[in-house]
């Protein structure tokens, strides 16, 4: 073989080398960043930069592994460690089950390492044409290293589009099912690369691929079925809202009913005040029957129903609770949204921020709605007062409902719309106040 040919030939098979692992770990850590709503830098151009840098060292030391074992375990936990401590550093280690969620990642994708080069050495073993070389350097070799780095982005893209990780970090057995099994299968099927391939390991790959199925078959099943608790759990809040507004309406036209039976009273007492020229007690009486009319007279019309039914039941549950209620909801009509996903979404907003409110005293209790369309945008802030207490914000998002199953639903249902509907959201906690800003396009 002429020099040059097998110099090109070197390059390219340590250039696919490198770039399979790197694929490998990039796109993995892009993951869990993503998952964990985690953001390394302002622009995202500058998040990619600071994986390549930190991740160099790291992807040189797993593809120069190659000179010494062509294919090691001990590389995968290593690769398992670093992506572990890079998003445990970045999470703050607020975030549990990393360790357990990356290994699943990792040891997936090497598996599917394994299955391939199985498969292949079927094919040359039963195939009399071909010839397919996928362990030493060669075409074959660099050719298959950029197929699974294609692989690893179209994972990635995948995973970001549905919330198989999501459930998996709720559900503790699922989760370290797939985790044992994964491991199980690197120990197992690494025999391949070591040339210890057998006719019986294709059939063992069967057996493996069925189990894996059937778990997974299992875990679309719990996922189905938490999908639709959560669903019908939203369309009963619905109609509990829908008949409690009912009610909300029926008390405000009774009360209305009686401010204008009683205004004639309330007139010829405030004309008797002022004859007899105390006027700074009619002042205060008018002032008493001002706060008394817009209390009941409290009603949001932004022209979407099933949204001015939520806040207005949301304005009279707070006020029950002595948390004074701001809001600045303009007229909006028609939005291309779900009513479920808006009765999930608004729900939510104003059930976290009276939650806030119910854990400090009365007189600071306040909460701020400000709903408005900007071209074919929605916009949405919430604020309201909290705790002045480091440790409540670090949990803020904690649940205190006595039923644990329902913890994290809401910020869940909150993420859910957003991500259906490509919106954005961005929250910040302050002192003694928290607030959240929500944007939905409505095209």
């Amino acid at each position: 073989m002429p020099i040059g040919e097998a110099m090109c030939k070197q390059v390219l098979f340590w250039v696919t080398e490198y770039l399979n692992y790197f694929s490998l770990i990039f796109w993995g850590i892009k993951l869990f960043l993503k998952k964990y709503d985690v953001h390394t830098a302002k622009k995202g151009w500058i998040e990619n930069v600071i994986i390549i840098v930190v991740s160099a060292p790291v992807v040189w030391f797993c593809a120069d592994n190659y000179r010494f074992v062509i294919y090691s375990n001990p590389l995968s936990y290593f690769i398992v460690l670093y992506m572990y401590v890079y998003i445990k550093i970045y999470t703050k280690g607020k975030e549990k089950q990393v360790l357990s969620l990356v290994a699943i990642y990792v040891n997936t994708m090497r598996l599917v390492d394994l299955l391939v080069v199985t498969i292949i050495f079927e094919v040359n073993r039963i195939s009399r044409f071909a010839e397919w070389n996928l362990i030493y350097m060669g075409k074959a070799r660099s050719i298959f290293m950029i197929l699974l780095s294609l692989f690893y982005y179209t994972s990635y893209w995948l995973l970001t589009k549905n919330q198989l990780i999501e459930y998996l970090k709720e559900n503790i057995i699922y989760r370290y099912c797939m985790f044992i099994y994964s491991f199980l299968g690197i120990l197992c099927f690494c025999r391949v690369y070591r040339f210890e391939y057998s006719e019986r390991l294709i059939e063992y790959w069967m057996f493996y691929l069925v189990c894996a199925f059937i778990m997974y078959g299992l875990f679309l099943f719990y996922i189905v079925q938490v999908k639709g608790e959560e669903k019908n759990r939203i369309l009963n809040m619905r109609n509990d809202l829908l008949e409690v507004n009912y009610q909300a309406l029926k008390k405000v036209y009774d009360e209305n009913r009686v401010l204008s039976h009683d205004f004639r009273n309330h007139v010829m007492a405030i004309s008797h005040l002022i004859q007899e020229q105390r006027n700074v007690e009619a002042l205060k009486y008018i002032e008493a029957y001002i706060e008394a009319a817009s209390a009941v007279n409290q009603r949001v019309e932004s022209g979407c129903e099933i949204m001015d039914i939520i806040i207005n039941y949301k304005i009279a549950e707070a006020t029950e609770k002595n948390i004074k209620f701001t809001d600045e909801v303009d007229y909006i009509g028609y939005i291309n949204i779900e009513d479920i996903d808006i009765c999930a979404l608004m729900s939510n907003l104003l059930d976290n921020a009276i939650e806030a409110c119910e854990k400090i005293s009365n007189e600071d209790r306040w909460i701020y709605l400000k709903i408005k369309q900007n071209k074919n945008m929605l916009l949405i802030w919430v604020a309201n007062s909290i705790l002045e207490n480091k440790k409540d914000h670090v949990d803020f998002f904690q649940s205190t409902k006595k039923n644990p199953i329902f913890h994290g639903l809401g910020i869940k249902s909150i993420n859910n719309v957003i991500k259906k509907y490509e919106g954005y959201k961005i929250h910040e906690i302050q002192e003694n106040k928290f607030q959240i800003f929500v944007s939905l396009p409505l095209d």
